[in-house]
C-alpha cells in the first residue's frame, strides 16, 4: 500500500492503517523548478505516476490512496469488490459521485462503474503499466501547467485498454480534504469540484478535515452527501449508458434497484 503526499501531515492515516493490518509506505513527493510552475491537479499527477511506477513491479494488488484519505473502520476485512479472474480489473475505494455502467449477473453482483477522484484505488501491475500509458499520453496531449482533469479522462482511457473499473456497495473511505481552488476557479465542476461519499460502508476512523474539529459539521456534509447521491439516483444520472454494453429494460432496472439499495441505510444515523 502507497500513502501519497507532499508536505501534510499523514500521521493519522497511517496509524489507522497500520491497526487495519494495511501497513502502507509513504512517497513523499518533491519537485523540480519546472515541475512547481505546474498547476496543482498536474502534480498530483506526477505523484500517482510514481506510485503507479511502483505498482508495475510488484505482484498482486497495490493499493494507492492520497494524504486526505479517511478509511472506515474495519478496512483490512472488507471484501474484494472486483472480479479476480479478470486481470484487468481495478477498483475504487472512494469514489465521488460515482455513475454506474453495467451490474453483473450472479452473485456477488459487482458494480461496474466510471468515477473520477484518485482518492484511494486498487490497480494490479497490468493496469498500472496502462495508467504509465496515459500518463505518456497526457503528458503529450496537455499543457501541465495549465489545469485539466486529469482524473476524469484517464478510466476512458484504461478503459480502452481494456481496462474495467469497480467500485464496492458502500464507500470504504471518505474524501477528507478540502476542494482543490483550481477545481473551483474553472467553473464547470459540479459543487465547485468538492465531493465526499454518499454512504459509507462503517464509521470512519477519525474526523476528516473538512470538518474542522467539528463533529455538527460532519453530520451536516454527511447529511448533504447523502441527499445528493439520492438526488443523483432519481434524477437518471446513476445509470451512464455508454454503448459499451447493451443494456436492456431489465438491466437498467436491476441497475436502479442497486443503486437504491447502496443509499439505503443499513443502521440508523447519518454516519453510514
Amino acid at each position: 500500500m502507497i500513502v501519497l503526499a507532499y508536505k501534510e501531515d499523514v500521521q493519522p492515516l497511517l496509524t489507522a492503517l497500520a491497526e487495519e493490518r494495511l501497513p502502507a509506505s509513504l512517497q513523499r513527493i518533491t519537485y523540480t523548478p519546472e515541475e512547481m510552475a505546474y498547476a496543482l491537479n498536474s502534480r498530483t499527477l506526477l505523484n500517482h505516476r510514481l506510485a503507479w511506477e511502483k505498482a508495475a513491479r510488484l505482484p498482486g494488488y497495490t493499493l494507492i490512496c492520497e494524504s486526505d484519505f479517511v478509511p472506515c473502520r474495519g478496512l483490512g476485512d472488507f471484501p474484494v469488490f472486483w472480479p479476480q479472474t479478470n486481470a484487468r480489473a481495478w477498483g475504487y475505494l472512494y469514489q465521488g459521485s460515482p455513475r454506474l455502467l453495467a451490474l453483473s449477473q450472479g452473485q456477488p453482483a459487482y458494480l461496474r462503474v466510471h468515477a473520477s477522484p484518485l482518492v484511494a484505488y486498487v490497480v494490479n501491475a497490468t493496469v498500472a503499466r496502462i495508467l504509465l500509458d496515459y500518463f505518456e499520453y497526457a503528458s503529450a496531449t496537455y499543457d501541465f501547467t495549465k489545469y485539466f482533469v486529469f482524473d476524469v479522462f484517464i478510466q476512458w482511457f484504461v478503459m480502452g485498454k481494456g481496462g474495467a473499473a469497480y467500485m464496492p456497495w458502500r464507500h470504504y473511505g471518505e474524501h477528507g480534504g478540502l476542494p482543490n481552488k483550481e477545481h473551483a476557479a474553472i467553473g464547470k465542476l459540479r459543487q465547485g469540484g468538492e465531493h465526499h461519499a454518499d454512504n459509507l460502508m462503517a464509521d470512519l476512523r477519525f474526523l476528516p478535515q473538512y470538518t474542522r474539529g467539528s463533529r455538527l459539521r460532519f453530520l451536516f456534509v454527511r447529511t448533504k452527501w447523502r441527499l445528493l447521491g439520492i438526488g443523483r439516483l432519481l434524477s437518471g444520472r446513476w445509470i451512464l449508458n455508454t454503448g459499451v454494453y447493451d443494456l436492456s429494460f431489465r438491466d437498467k432496472c436491476r441497475m436502479f434497484l442497486a443503486g437504491a439499495a447502496r443509499l439505503a441505510p443499513r443502521l440508523p444515523g447519518i454516519g453510514r
